[in-house]
């Protein structure tokens, strides 16, 4: 098996575009029904979390798991929250695996929506070092079930992009069984197509992306990605996502979006950069017009003709940093 050593980051995103977490930005404060808002009758009261047997000293806190225990089950603060977060961020950068009862613990945590006080960043924060961590863990039937449960479910728009990520992930490093990847990938699809998915672009990004490097192209997932791209009636992040899946396949829908005044500047960035990517030396004239009409279009264009040219005089060579 391969080792999930990617790190998503908490604090900006993976892909998140969805819809995402998006290209360019995701960040919205949903907070989840099922959750009890701060200064509502018994949000005073603390979560029944499993307990752990190691010592806390809240006159020095120090990163550990008891801290991360009772940062959930009090809601803690700015520095005990970050210390429990710096804790899981590090079990990840060593690559460790938790003990089966903190594993379960954490797993259940989760499950319950963490502390009722926790803000919506924080949390987001809190569940994505803790689904870095559980990537390395080997409870990975019931870490699937809860991926994709939120996935599907969770009120919190972010959060779902956040384990749609990661089960894009799972699928990526080969922790999903042959079964578990069939029913994510049945997921995936209706996702991506339902009229008033908020996540297709990111599910039509990790169904493109589903066959891995050698899996060759998917003709379905990529119609399905230019449809999105191209709906003037989808949210701009599923869009701007969905072009960014669609790779050197998107390059024609690309030129048509970045030239339309018509469309939303972020779509058109989005399509220049796509541009910038994939296409060639005739591109250059049509962005040079693009980098004059504003700032905003230039800040896409102006790296994105670097691209090209840098391509043009040095074809077999590494792509320059586009910033």
């Amino acid at each position: 098996m391969k080792s999930p050593a990617r790190i998503l980051s908490g604090r900006s995103g993976w892909l998140l575009s969805g819809g995402l977490l998006a290209a360019g930005g995701l960040y919205w404060s949903f907070r989840p029904s099922s959750l009890i808002e701060p200064g509502s009758p018994g949000a005073g009261s603390q979560p029944a979390f499993a307990q752990g047997g190691d010592a806390l000293d809240l006159d020095d806190p120090q990163p550990s798991f008891a801290l991360l225990r009772y940062v959930a089950e009090t809601g803690g603060d700015k520095v005990t929250g970050d210390l429990a977060i710096s804790w899981l961020d590090e079990q990840v950068r060593c690559g460790l695996t938790l003990p089966p009862d903190q594993e379960a613990w954490l797993l259940e945590m989760l499950g319950q929506g963490g502390h009722p006080a926790w803000e919506p960043g924080f949390r987001f924060w809190m569940f994505n070092s803790s689904f870095n961590t559980l990537q390395h863990g080997s409870q990975r039937e019931a870490f699937t079930a809860l991926l994709r449960r939120m996935a599907l479910a969770d009120s919190e728009l972010t959060l779902r992009l956040y384990a749609l990520q990661h089960l894009g992930l799972m699928h990526e490093v080969g922790h999903l069984t042959d079964t578990q990847a069939e029913e994510i990938h049945g997921d995936l699809q209706g996702l991506a197509t339902a009229p008033d998915s908020q996540v297709a672009g990111t599910a039509v990004a990790l169904l493109t992306a589903w066959g891995g490097v050698d899996g060759g192209s998917n003709a379905e997932a990529l119609d399905h990605a230019l449809a999105l791209a191209g709906d003037n009636q989808r949210a701009i992040g599923v869009r701007v996502t969905a072009l960014h899946a669609a790779g050197v396949g998107g390059l024609a829908l690309a030129r048509a979006l970045a030239a339309n005044p018509a469309e939303p500047v972020p779509v058109r960035k989005a399509a220049i950069a796509c541009i910038g990517s994939f296409g060639n030396e005739a591109d250059c004239w049509d962005l040079e017009k693009l980098a004059a009409q504003s700032s905003r279009l230039a800040q896409a264009a102006t790296p994105a003709l670097r691209s090209i040219r840098y391509r043009v005089t040095a074809p077999a060579g590494p792509q320059p940093v586009p910033f």
